[in-house]
């Protein structure tokens, strides 16, 4: 194999210094090396991955212990096929590998630091497991649609070195008779066989409530089977599940969750540090920034993305810097209104001079009339004398007028 000699050495040096991440990525070359036949250059990364010896292990080192290898299994690699139902033929599942995950998610400092926690502690699993107090092994991520829940267990998968096997279980029901308990079964088969975290999106479509009068004892079946299911796999790997209807859950499935994190909508600070992100490669001065970010109040991490695009979008066609930034928030606001009334809404096709008023009564935004009027494509001037008029009483405005 030409040039194998510089990937042993980068392998030779980067295992020692990496994270598991680093480690999964030369176990999947040594297999697809395997795979192609070539037995020399795959014996040769096999060695390579061996545990150091004592005198080895004696020497100081910056080796991070690799998670992976504390779950049992074969290594997944692309080349493996998902499990299909034998019905239709459609896949019952979806691998994802590190390159293809997203960058790490914006998280408020409290569940950051929760999520640390969590993949800290599979870095010491051996000397938990003496005391007895295992690293977890399940974990439910519910809150409001848009999130960022699946992100979020994504970069728990990247934390943990692991490939990810993503079923939504809405696409395993079946209208067969007995098909969906057996999808549900191939699904857990082929996930326990591999060493890789199984995340089990839209966990509610299956996990009702089994004393819903509106369900049929099919579904009630599938739910025992579902949870069966779950208590297994807590020997053979991490399993992630996903909700955004956490009423609906049978307290039964509550219990199999030995972790349950809530992922609120984000708070000021992290509105502020997501449209940044998004809005990149688009300048954007701090006091637009601060204004967006006050204004996006209630905004889950799928809106701002959404409200980012358009913005960018805006920009594109009609010119940077040739127009105000309200224009562009206004346009956004016709084209994505909600059924529910929206102070967003509101107050961006209110009249420029309630939104200047708004503005500058909100405590704590800091923005002066001359970023104002810059939001707004006015100047100073202009803005100093809406605010001079609101402050004079309705006899003397009229006064004015008539004069």
């Amino acid at each position: 194999m030409d040039n194998f000699r510089i990937i042993q050495t980068l392998c030779r040096i980067g295992l020692p210094s990496s994270g598991p991440a680093f480690r999964f990525q030369v176990e999947r070359l040594k297999e697809a090396l395997h795979g192609d036949g070539y037995e020399k250059e795959a014996h040769a990364l096999e060695e390579l991955l061996k545990p150091q010896s004592p005198e080895q292990s004696l020497r100081p080192s910056r080796v991070v212990p690799s998670i992976a290898s504390s779950f049992a299994g074969e290594i997944l690699s692309p080349r493996v096929s998902v499990p299909v139902d034998k019905e239709t033929g459609a896949p019952l599942a979806e691998t994802h590998f590190p390159p293809e995950r997203p960058e790490p998610p914006v998280l408020e400092e409290a569940l950051a630091s929760a999520i640390d926690r969590l993949t800290e502690e599979w870095s010491h699993v051996d000397q938990l497991t003496e005391v007895g107090a295992p690293p977890p092994r399940t974990c439910m991520l519910f809150g409001k649609p848009g999130t960022g829940k699946t992100k979020l267990a994504y970069y728990i998968g990247d934390r943990l070195g692991m490939p990810i096997v993503l079923a939504r279980l809405d696409g395993l029901i079946s209208s067969f008779l007995g098909t969906t308990a057996r999808n549900i079964g191939a699904l857990f088969q082929f996930a326990n066989r591999y060493r890789c975290l199984l995340l089990l999106d839209e966990f509610d479509a299956l996990a009702k409530l089994r004393d819903d009068p509106q369900e049929v004892g099919e579904i009630k079946r599938v739910v025992n089977t579902l949870l069966q299911n779950v208590d297994k796999r807590s020997a053979h790997g991490f399993t992630i599940a996903i909700t955004n209807h956490e009423g609906l859950l049978d307290p039964a499935v509550w219990r199999r969750f030995e972790v349950r994190i809530m992922v609120p909508v984000p708070e000021y600070p992290e509105r502020n540090r997501i449209l940044e992100l998004y809005l990149r490669p688009l300048p954007i001065d701090s006091a637009a920034l601060v204004f967006l970010s006050w204004l996006s109040a209630g905004m889950t991490g799928s809106d701002l993305e959404t409200l980012a695009r358009s913005l960018k979008r805006f920009t594109t066609i009609h010119g940077r810097g040739d127009f105000a930034l309200i224009e562009a928030l206004r346009a956004y606001a016709v084209t994505n209104a909600t059924a529910q009334r929206s102070e967003f809404l509101d107050l961006l096709l209110a009249s420029p001079q309630e939104i200047s008023r708004r503005i500058l009564a909100e405590p704590g935004l800091g923005l002066t009339q001359q970023d104002v009027g810059k939001l707004l494509g006015k100047d100073q001037a202009t803005i100093s004398r809406w605010l001079k008029n609101d402050s004079v009483p309705p006899a003397d405005k009229a006064a004015v007028h008539a004069e």
